[in-house]
């Protein structure tokens, strides 16, 4: 399997049993939640995933997802239930009243802009209001679906953005805690130009913390305006379809989920996918023939991995939904071949393609050895046909290189270049993955003026 698999954590994916099980399963990285729970329970969160990681002997990434400026309802004593046509008020302030539907909203410069007109929509687009009247005090809207509105939801105002720091004071105490625990990305939320992550990699730079790499959520309708540049300063980006499909039509997801992986694979960004993948699954133990699909698509349009959230977060099947995601992974990459970058740019993609591309014509598998994952990454870019392996002898790179596509990362103590790609081979054939007979092609990529390619028959 060459598409990776990211689990989200949650209450039905809580315990070392489950992680350990998911892991085997296939699963490369872990998704934490911050807009949901505590550092002790995050932090526990993290100790089950790097336990899970040595009992499996695999290397997995860890990925912290800010919260991010996002408009947010404030607390409700209990959820309120609306019926199509029934009217409900937003209050300003932090605290409302099911009995008397009020909900309340703690932004009071959102509050001020709302207009007669405006569609609200919350919920993944299952609950969509339309404000109806507005008064000093509070704002009248009416129900368009049935809808459950529950405590800390996220809205958007179809069509309208408002001006919000990229960081929250909570994103920053997340931060905080994501150094502190070592983990490998941070996923920044609601991007709307390239000055939001920088902002982040600033702060990063900061504290002395540059290695961890930043996911670039795609969401909002200036991150599509300003998608190229939000690539360029990115590590990653990621297709959040569930606020994409509060800010845009859901019949234009689709294309533009095509879009921004096509964008990411042009400049040479790692893409994921997520949001309601398997969203069946959360009541289901069987995926419906449209989310089969769904997968199947994404897997043929390149994204380097796919993620599931309240599947596993919350969901009733959480193994059975990686399981199922996986089945159909594996089979829709042996029925597709994925679309790869048209010409290299520059000296570095040109010597991954041309050694992508002898390991290809010799029927080889690729052994690469990386001591910061660079060459790794840009033969990833290439979807490669052979099996690539990459040595390394840090153990944050090869994390970072475990949700990439076709990646296999495994740890291999070198100091010099050419120790380290002996060592790999030596690695591998004891562990039985290079088998007698079989060509290998080594490489440890482009150092300075010099590179090193071997082609070697796996010998006794």
């Amino acid at each position: 399997m060459k598409c990776k698999m990211i689990a989200s954590l949650g209450p039905s994916m809580n315990s070392l049993d489950l992680i350990v099980n998911a892991v085997l399963e296939g699963v490369s990285g872990f998704r934490i939640n911050f807009t949901h729970g505590n550092e002790t329970l995050w932090s526990r969160y993290v100790d089950y995933v790097r336990k899970a990681e040595k009992a499996a002997e695999k290397y997995i990434a860890l990925i912290g997802d800010l919260t991010g400026p996002s408009i947010r309802l404030g607390e409700l004593d209990k959820p309120l239930e609306l019926k199509r046509g029934d009217v409900a008020y937003f209050v300003s302030g932090i605290k409302g009243s099911s009995e008397k539907k009020e909900i309340p909203l703690p932004l009071r410069e959102v509050f001020e802009k709302l207009e007669v007109g405006d569609i609200i929509v919350m919920d993944d687009g299952k609950v969509r209001l339309r404000v109806t009247d507005i008064s000093r005090s509070r704002i009248e809207v009416v129900a368009l679906t049935d809808a459950v509105i529950k405590s800390r939801k996220a809205m958007v105002v179809t069509n309208k953005e408002f001006d919000l720091p990229p960081l929250t004071q909570k994103d920053m105490k997340n931060i905080e805690f994501s150094i502190e625990k070592d983990l490998d990305y941070i996923a920044l939320s609601y991007v709307r130009r390239a000055s939001d992550v920088l902002m982040l990699r600033n702060v990063l730079k900061r504290k002395g913390h540059e290695d961890i790499g930043v996911i670039a959520k795609i969401e909002t309708r200036s991150a599509i305006k300003n998608l190229e540049e939000i690539i360029e300063v990115s590590d990653a980006i990621l297709v959040a379809r569930g606020d994409l499909g509060m800010n845009f039509g859901l019949e234009e997801i689709p294309s533009l989920q095509r879009y921004i992986v096509r964008k990411a694979l042009e400049v040479g960004k790692p893409v994921i996918i997520a949001t309601q993948l398997l969203e069946s699954m959360l009541e289901n133990p069987v995926p419906t023939r449209a989310e089969v699909v769904d997968i199947t698509m994404a897997v043929s349009e390149g994204a380097d991995a796919l993620m599931l959230t309240g599947e596993t977060a919350v969901g009733r099947y959480p193994l059975e939904a990686i399981r199922w995601l996986r089945r159909i992974i594996e089979f829709a990459e042996r029925e597709f071949e994925v679309p790869r970058p048209r010409k290299p740019k520059n000296l570095r993609q040109r010597y991954a393609k041309g050694v992508t591309e002898l390991a290809e014509d010799l029927e080889a598998k690729l052994v690469i050895f990386s001591k910061h994952g660079n060459t790794a990454r840009l033969v990833s870019l290439l979807r490669p046909k052979s099996e690539f392996y990459v040595g390394s002898p840090s153990t944050k790179v090869l994390r970072l290189l475990s949700i990439l596509w076709g990646a296999n990362p495994l740890f291999v103590e070198a100091d010099r270049y050419e120790e380290g790609v002996a060592k790999t081979y030596e690695v591998l054939k004891h562990e039985g993955i290079l088998k007698l007979g079989e060509l290998v092609v080594l490489t440890y990529g482009l150092r300075g003026d010099e590179q090193v390619i071997r082609i070697k028959r796996v010998e006794p």
